[in-house]
C-alpha cells in the first residue's frame, strides 16, 4: 500500500509564466527573490488575482562546469497575463499544462516525494509522464496561497504550504 491516501488528480491549465532560474548554493533563495520582488513591482496580485506559482530542481545543462561551481539550479515560475513584459533576470515562457497527481505538504517535508512517486508507480488509473527529462521530469511544486503569504508581513517560509505535482496521464486500457 502507498503511504498516500490524499493524492489529487488535476488539471494545469496553460498559461504565460515569468521564469527565473539560477546556478548558485542557494538557489530557491535567490529564485524567490527575484519572482517576489518582480510579482510586487507589476502588482500581481491586482492584474492578475488567479496566479499561481511553481518551481522545480533544474541542474545546470552545461557539460563543463568550471571546478567550485554549483550544478545544482532551481527554477521558478509565476502565471502573468500573456501581454505583460518581463525583464532580466526573468524571462517569459509558455507553459503547456497538463494533468498531475497532487500531494499537498508542509515547507520541508519534500521526502513525500517519494511517496507520490510510489502512489504514481501503484496506480491502476494513471501512468507517470515524462515531460522533461533534465527538469525533475516535469514535476513541479506549487506554493499554495502565494500572492495572499507575499503580501503577509508576518508570513514564515516554515508555514508554506505546497502541492508536489506529478504529471500523469490516463493509462491505456
Amino acid at each position: 500500500m502507498s503511504k498516500l491516501s490524499d493524492v489529487r488528480i488535476v488539471y494545469l491549465p496553460p498559461a504565460t509564466v515569468a521564469s527565473v532560474q539560477f546556478y548558485c548554493d542557494e538557489p530557491e533563495l535567490k529564485a524567490t527573490v527575484a519572482i517576489d520582488a518582480f510579482a510586487r513591482l507589476v502588482k500581481l496580485g491586482k492584474i492578475k488575482p488567479d496566479t499561481r506559482h511553481y518551481g522545480f530542481n533544474n541542474p545546470n545543462p552545461s557539460a563543463d562546469i568550471p571546478k567550485g561551481q554549483p550544478d545544482h539550479g532551481y527554477e521558478m515560475w509565476v502565471t502573468i497575463p500573456e501581454e505583460l513584459e518581463v525583464s532580466e533576470p526573468l524571462v517569459k515562457k509558455r507553459f503547456v499544462g497538463g494533468m498531475y497527481a497532487a500531494h499537498a505538504i508542509k515547507m520541508g517535508d519534500f521526502h513525500e516525494w517519494d511517496w507520490l512517486w510510489e502512489w504514481v508507480q501503484k496506480s491502476n488509473l494513471y501512468d507517470y509522464e515524462v515531460r522533461n527529462p533534465l527538469s525533475m521530469g516535469g514535476c513541479l511544486e506549487e506554493h499554495l496561497n502565494y500572492l495572499n503569504n507575499l503580501n503577509d508581513t508576518a508570513f514564515k517560509e516554515e508555514d508554506m504550504q505546497l502541492d508536489l505535482l506529478m504529471p500523469v496521464k490516463k493509462k491505456s486500457q
